[in-house]
This record gives C-alpha cells, structure tokens and sequence, in this order.
C-alpha cells in the first residue's frame, strides 16, 4: 500500500472513530423529548454545548494547520444537525469566530479563540444590518477613531448567539470614502460593553439560542480590539464567509440524512392495505431519490472543503455546495411532510420541526440567490478567460 493510500485510510478511520464517538454522546445527551424541551431552554442549550466542547473535539480546530480538524469539524456538524440543530448553531457560530480569531487575531485575540473551542467563552458574528443583509454595499455601521479609542454607532440584525455571547465579532465601515474592499474592519467587542443594547428576535425555530438586534450607542473600544488590521476587514469576511457556507451544506447533509433515515423507519412500519408503505414503488424511489441527491450533496461538499484546505480559493465550489445542499434539504423536507402525511403537521412527530428548522439554510451564510450571482460572475470571468485565449 503506498504511503499516500494509508495515510488517506489512517484518516478515514479516525474519522469514523470520531463520527461514532459523536453519535454515542448525542444519543445520551438528544433524545427526542429534549430536543422538543431546548426550543424553550436557552439555558439548557449553552450547558449541553459546553458539555460537548468540555471533550476537547474541537480545541485544535485549525483549516490551515491542520486540515484534518476542520474536515472533522465538517463531520461533526453532518452528525449534529440529525440531532438538533439548536447545539449544531452553537457550535457553528462559535467555530467560525475561534478561527477567525485564531487565524487573523493578535496574539491575545489567538488565546480568546482557543478559549472558544474550549467552550470558556462564548462568541457572536454579526454582520447584517435591517439594511444591509446580502447587500454588504449598504453597510451602515461606523467606527470612527477618537484618540486611543474607537466609537462604534449603529444597528445589527439577526446578530445569531448575541444574547449570551462573552464577545461579539462585529463588521462595520471604518472608511467610508474607500471601496467596501478596503473600507471595513472587524471589531472585538466585549457583549456587556457600555453603550450596547441586545433586543432578541423571534425567529421559526431555535429560539433557545436567540438571534438579536443589536445597537450600538457610542460603544468606544481600543485601538487592539481590530481583528485582522484597520480597513482589511474584507478578507476576514470573506473567509468567515467560505467557512460559514461549507458548515451550512453539512447541516443540510446532515439533517436530510437524519430524515431519510426516520423515513426508511417509518415506512417499513406504517402498514398500507396489508403491506409495508416502502414496497410501494412510488415511496421507495422518492426515497431512492434521496438517497442520491444527499450523496451528490456530500461529494460537493466534500470537493469545496479539500480545495479550501489545500490552499485554494473556490467560490464556485463553495457556493455551489451551499445552494445545492440547502435546496435539496428543502425538498426532502417537503417529500418527507407529504409521506407521513397528516401526522407530519403534528407537534409529536419531528417532522414538521425539521422543516421548520431547515428553512435557515436558505439564508445563513447569504441567500441562495447572493451565491447564484457569484457563481454567475464567475462563469462570465472564466466564460471571458477562456474566449481571450482561444482568439490569441
């Protein structure tokens, strides 16, 4: 066996080792009735969540140290999402902002990420505005630099995680008279810092970990508290960015096969004039189906996550992933409601409870319509490329 082939199997196992070990701790810690009681529980919500990060599976999270833990984080958040996706925001919220502190930060900002994926602190990534969601343009936030300090004036939105955050990584103009590229900044802000006012927002689902308004009245900070340098605020994002949407598609992965799997169960049992609703061809292919379109969801995933961690920049790829999976996700949602039927629009069953969670995929980490215009730009430049080499 060449050197190549075992290392890809050493990995291989070790993952499968993680995979069972994460599926052991959410089968005692996830049943059904208390993933029905978090959406009630913040509380509960933040003690599961440093229960898990107390086993130390994400403290040496690092895409470019070390890419195997960022593919097992990717793993971890397929085998999460099946559960609940309340714990698997958590973890996703605070492991974008542990890498961006922990990639872009100072040194200090370094040991707070670590601190993150230790579960010691809690974070928060806020970037939309009432005005300003996938329209970055419109970005209204300010920091305006007064002496040693910088003055932040403002309102976020849908800033997810905000409520019980230690620190809230927030994007806000920092020169208005540059590009939007070379025009904005990141900022520490500690969440109980004087002129910060949380309102939480009522969403659909996963109210336990609450997305909030956020205004800042005059918030000032020191110069230290820029992550990443004045005015390079961009690149930070666009990494958080990449980061965030390869975590959405493996929610969506991870939640479609937890479904498909609920209906495999259910319709070996659920009895149809005598026989087994899955010997019915018309079920069994819908559910084929699914089967099929989850693998081809994963294999994009998986083929954005290696050319992200091998040091390439795909967009297409990781845009790609994102809409696919999320709009897969939507479908065998949809499927599964109409399978069970009426029982599906019932509180007991968890049906209608992935559905409603699901929906979130649709617009976390940009719209699917924002990274159907990325894609698009993008095949007009190769489109370009491409036509200027063949007439040279």
């Amino acid at each position: 066996m060449d050197s190549k082939l075992l290392t890809q199997t050493k990995e291989a196992e070790m993952t499968n080792n993680l995979s069972n070990t994460i599926h052991a701790w959410c089968s005692k810690n996830l049943n059904e009735e208390t993933i029905r009681e978090l959406d009630h529980d913040p509380a509960r919500v933040i003690k599961l969540y440093r229960d898990f990060t107390g086993n130390g599976w994400l403290e040496s999270v690092n895409i470019f140290e070390n890419p195997n833990t960022f593919r097992d984080l990717i793993e971890i958040g397929k085998i999460l999402s099946g559960y609940s996706s309340a714990i698997s925001n958590v973890i996703g919220v605070n492991c974008v902002c542990a890498m961006l502190l922990t990639t872009f930060g100072t040194d200090s900002q370094k040991e707070i990420g670590r601190k993150v994926l230790k579960g010691d602190i809690l974070t928060c990534f806020s970037l939309t505005e009432p005005d300003a969601g996938s329209d970055i343009g419109n970005l209204q936030t300010t920091a305006t630099l007064e002496g040693d300090h910088w003055v932040l004036q403002g309102k976020k939105y849908l800033a997810t995680g905000a409520a019980v955050a230690d620190y809230i990584l927030v994007v806000v103009r920092t020169n208005p008279d540059k590009p939007l590229n070379k025009g904005i900044s990141l900022f520490l802000v500690p969440g109980n810092v004087h002129g910060i006012k949380l309102s939480p927002q009522q969403k659909i689902a996963t109210n336990s970990f609450a997305s909030c308004e956020i205004t800042f009245d005059s918030v000032r900070l020191p110069q230290e508290m820029v992550i990443g340098g004045q005015d390079f605020g961009w690149g930070v994002i666009t990494f958080a960015g990449a980061v965030e949407r390869l975590m959405v598609a493996a929610s969506c992965v991870g939640l479609s096969r937890r479904i498909l799997e609920y209906l495999y169960e259910y319709t070996q049992h659920r009895m149809i004039q005598g026989q087994p609703l899955y010997d019915i061809q018309l079920i069994n292919h819908q559910l084929a189906d699914m089967a099929i379109k989850i693998k081809a969801a994963d294999l994009l995933l998986g083929n954005a996550m290696e050319l992200l961690t091998s040091g390439a920049t795909p967009t297409v790829e990781i845009c790609g992933a994102k809409v696919f999976a999320s709009e897969m996700q939507q479908e065998i949602s949809m499927a599964a409601m109409k399978i069970i039927g009426g029982r599906g629009y019932l509180k007991e069953y968890p049906v209608e409870r992935w559905m409603r969670e699901g929906l979130l995929s649709l617009y976390a980490g940009g719209t699917n319509e924002l990274q159907k215009n990325i894609i698009a730009r993008n095949m007009q430049k190769d489109y370009a490329s491409k036509t200027k080499e063949r007439n040279s």
